[in-house]
């Protein structure tokens, strides 16, 4: 749970991506996008970017890192379920 916690307190913010029409905004990302993905999580720096990205690989989760260029930050998209979407 401790690291649930951390990843949660490293985001800035996520919406769920999977079936949300951002293939609509294509170019905004840039790295090789997977629409497939359920989660996007933003970070406000690269070091909560890496720390979060630390995080998954160890719970097992797989990821892609891309940069936003309309909001000028780090993301991550995944199935990886955080905590706000549980509840």
């Amino acid at each position: 749970m401790e690291m649930a916690e951390d990843f949660e307190n490293l985001t800035e913010t996520s919406m769920q991506f999977k079936g949300s029409n951002w293939e609509a905004q294509d170019g905004r990302f840039v790295g090789a996008v997977d629409y497939s993905l359920k989660y996007i999580y933003w970070f406000d720096n690269y070091a909560n970017l890496m720390a979060g990205r630390t995080i998954l690989r160890q719970m097992g989760d797989d990821f892609i890192v891309l940069f936003d260029e309309s909001l000028g930050q780090w993301t991550i998209i995944t199935d990886y379920k955080s905590m706000c979407w549980s509840r």
